[in-house]
């Protein structure tokens, strides 16, 4: 019986000191700080952008038309709460029904 666990303990103990190996050997901050804040562009040299926090959704506010929302949202949380609510009843009846139908 104590060949069957010698075998087993043995086997575990080498897949723990192969993951331990290929975990020090992955290890590397340099590499990962190297290319922490660079912009990944499939390979090309790209200038650093920054965009303002208060422009980063000018382009989906003037494609989708988000500014109509605005007349029926008031900004308080509970309103967003019950807009959340409102949507969440009407997806999952629009389930239900397609279910059933």
């Amino acid at each position: 019986m104590f060949e069957q666990w010698s075998w087993f303990v043995l086997t575990f103990i080498g897949f723990v000191l192969i993951g331990f190996l290929v975990y020090l050997l992955g290890n590397r901050k340099t590499r990962e700080e190297e290319k922490k804040y660079e912009t990944y562009t499939c390979g090309e040299d790209f200038p650093m952008v920054t965009v303002s926090t208060e422009n980063f959704y000018d382009s989906l506010k003037k494609a989708v038309g988000v500014d109509v929302l605005r007349n029926y949202h008031s900004g308080k949380l509970s309103d967003y709460l019950l807009w959340i609510m409102i949507g969440t009843v009407v997806v999952i009846f629009s389930i239900i029904i397609w279910a059933f139908a």
